[in-house]
């Protein structure tokens, strides 16, 4: 090994250990609700990540399950309103959730009058950035779709109007900005498809192969079409970024065997230690294994492409962008599904949320083009080693931390 190779060796290391240090995929903190008024009462679902509920003090006091403390706080944090009357609060009850989700739900009896406004404070004391939507529901029908943050008044609940299909399409486009915004490790594939693809040209075909998949999936999947392991797809969009690093990270070195042998065993290995300590099933562990074949087989072709047919690497890429698109869109599809979204009510606001999220990703990738484009002088190696050598940082951070949470 030259003097050249281990100072690209230590420059990699470095500085993917110091961009995993702290951070998170899905640093956006959400929770969500579907309320339903019947005459004087009125009940609420709320739906919460496990993970949020970890910021209560009562966690770490009392050692309380998380959906009893996420059920105390919401009691404490939640009224709703007669007019200027508070009213009473009756059962409440924690519910089935989905993996990595929490869910309960919350009674009110109104004795004079129905409801007429809904005050939710739940979590935004201890996250002021927090972002809660919600939807009520009267006799059947959708009549409001609320974004709540930290600075909102008490919710108006008027049971005279209905949302109108435009207003669920813009209320979930917004949905879908903030969330790709907020969604890091979607970002940092992004980022890995740019630097994968070296050019205006086959960045457009990368992109456009991943927003087809993208989109594929979130119809499939929203609309029960095909069923997911919340936890599997967080695990496989972490590995999605740490492979795009690695072929880069080929491709600059003539496509040396030594990383894609040693990323396969990293893989496979993972997967046994984490079946061997109980953090995965039996069956989980052939993802592990599928996942290493899968990384084995792709990047010994990436190999034969650039050598011999150069200009057909489009369509791999093409076809690669496809499928993570397809996997990365089961992750967002997790989100719309908790939001409480039925088959009767799935076009307008699915279609309004993917769009959303292309359009953020659009603005984003469009935003880097025009800097390297004025910055491209300045960028050369070892730059692009570092960058790579962070993404892949960033996918072991979230594979490994979903691998043995």
């Amino acid at each position: 090994m030259t003097i050249k190779s281990i100072i690209k060796s230590i420059i990699f290391i470095i500085a993917w250990s110091i961009m995993a240090t702290n951070s998170f995929g899905h640093s956006k903190s959400e929770s969500y609700s579907n309320w339903t008024v019947l005459n004087k009462d009125i009940a609420g679902i709320i739906t919460i990540p496990s993970h949020e509920v970890t910021r209560l003090p009562l966690i770490k006091q009392n050692n309380n399950p998380l959906s009893s403390s996420f059920l105390e706080h919401a009691k404490n944090n939640v009224r709703v309103f007669s007019e200027q009357t508070i009213c009473s609060l009756g059962p409440s009850n924690i519910l089935k959730a989905s993996e990595g989700f929490i869910r309960i739900e919350l009674q009110f009896n109104c004795p004079q009058t129905p409801p007429t406004k809904i005050d939710y404070r739940a979590i935004f004391e201890l996250s002021p950035s927090h972002t809660h939507f919600a939807k009520i529901y009267y006799q059947g029908q959708l009549i409001s779709e609320l974004l709540v943050k930290n600075t909102s008044s008490p919710w108006e609940i008027n049971t005279s109007e209905m949302v109108k299909k435009n207003q669920s399409f813009g209320n979930f486009f917004i949905l879908g900005m903030e969330h790709i915004l907020g969604g890091y490790d979607h970002l940092a594939f992004l980022f890995g498809i740019l630097l994968v693809a070296a050019s205006i040209k086959r960045s457009i075909i990368a992109i456009t192969g991943f927003t087809v998949g993208h989109s594929a999936s979130l119809f499939a999947a929203t609309a029960g079409m095909v069923s997911t392991n919340s936890r599997i797809v967080e695990i496989v969009i972490g590995f999605t970024i740490m492979l795009m690093a690695i072929e880069y990270s080929n491709y600059k070195n003539n496509n040396k065997l030594l990383l894609t042998n040693s990323f396969t065993i990293l893989l496979v290995s993972l997967g046994i230690v984490a079946f061997y300590f109980g953090k995965i099933s039996s069956r989980d562990l052939i993802c592990y294994f599928g996942l290493g074949i899968f990384s084995y087989s792709y990047l010994n072709l990436c190999k034969i492409s650039y050598n011999h047919f150069f200009e057909k690497t489009k369509y791999l890429l093409l076809i690669m962008a496809l499928l993570f698109g397809f996997a990365h869109g089961l992750g967002f599809a997790g989100f719309l599904s908790e939001t409480g979204m039925t088959t009767n009510n799935i076009l307008w606001p699915l279609l309004g949320f993917n769009l959303g999220l292309e359009f953020g990703q659009v603005c984003i990738i469009s935003l880097c083009w025009i800097i390297y484009y004025f910055t491209k002088s300045l960028i050369k190696e070892p730059l692009p080693s570092i960058l790579s050598g962070s993404l892949f940082g960033l996918g072991f951070f979230w594979f490994l931390t979903r691998t043995f949470a």
